[in-house]
């Protein structure tokens, strides 16, 4: 079933939906952390692997892994997987360190 998702929808379920992305980084830090190296993890180390163009072009093959995985079997877990990898990118990328952010929104 698809649901509709008005203002009051997404407002009443936006921290159920964080709770699940905070559950996936913390299971995902302790899970893939990396010995010795306590300010990186797997994920670091395997776009340092694979950078590609961007320095993260393997997060994005594994995003795109389960939207095709999401599609295929409409699973929870691969969009909170999806959502998770997009927070990392948002990190790698030095967003958090801005001051100010580029959002598409009317102020």
């Amino acid at each position: 079933m698809i649901h509709n998702t008005d203002i009051k929808t997404k407002r009443e379920n936006w921290s159920k939906f964080t709770k699940l992305i905070e559950n996936q980084l913390e299971h995902g830090g302790s899970k893939y952390a990396l010995e010795g190296q306590p300010d990186k993890e797997s994920t670091d180390w395997v776009c340092e692997l694979v950078p590609g163009d961007t320095g993260i072009d393997w997060i994005l093959g594994t995003m795109a892994k389960y939207l095709a995985r999401y599609k295929n079997f409409g699973r929870e877990k691969d969009l909170l997987k999806i959502s998770t990898y997009a927070y990392i990118i948002w990190l790698k990328h030095g967003f958090h360190l801005q001051g100010d952010h580029d959002e598409d929104v009317k102020e």
